[in-house]
């Protein structure tokens, strides 16, 4: 039977059709965890080949607060962290398979705030383009400030444990399989 499959998708992509693709478990935690980077750090949508290093820069600096605060330097006020552009680098090459072409400084401040709503993401569907490209499609969720759903729960799980959680919009992204890694080349969000 999974000989089957993977032949249909082999058909499939050859004729440029998109083929549904079977997600295990562990896969869709995995891909929820990597289109969940992009929501909560607010990422605009974006077509093939027209990321700007603005862009790149606003969603480098928002992961690194969110997802690596201990990494980030405080400043003397305390008022805010540094990020250095070598930091965003790493963040921009690991999620989009590349750099911001020129910084326009060594680091950046990034203003300490709290009393945030959680957002995360959840995949829907993920369909086969072609042996390392996908189109993918799902839901943006959030809730208030101090709400801790498991992100890769049910609406009916988070109702039952008492978590406050509405679906905020929909993406949809072409993602790239690379090394073993998913890198965001396109990327649009629906209301």
């Amino acid at each position: 039977m999974k000989s089957l499959a993977t032949f249909l998708i082999a058909i499939s992509t050859a004729a440029g059709l998109a083929a549904p693709v079977a997600m295990p478990a562990a896969q869709k935690k995995k891909l929820d965890t990597f289109f969940s980077n992009f929501s909560e750090a607010s990422v605009a949508g974006f077509k093939r080949g027209a990321l700007t290093d603005d862009a790149m820069l606003q969603f480098g600096l928002s992961h690194l607060y969110i997802n690596s605060p201990k990494s980030l330097k405080k400043t003397a006020d305390g008022n805010s962290v540094i990020a250095s552009a070598a930091q965003v680098d790493t963040a921009t090459v690991k999620y989009f398979g590349k750099k911001i072409a020129t910084h326009k400084q060594q680091s950046y401040s990034i203003p300490q705030a709290s009393g945030e709503a959680f957002t995360f993401s959840q995949i829907d569907t993920l369909d086969a383009t072609d042996k390392s490209t996908f189109k993918a499609s799902g839901t943006i969720y959030t809730t208030g400030s101090g709400g801790t759903p498991d992100v890769h729960g049910s609406p009916a799980a988070w109702k039952k444990a008492g978590e406050e959680v509405s679906a905020a919009g929909k993406f949809r992204a072409l993602i790239k399989l690379e090394a073993d890694r998913y890198i965001l080349v396109e990327y649009t969000i629906e209301p």
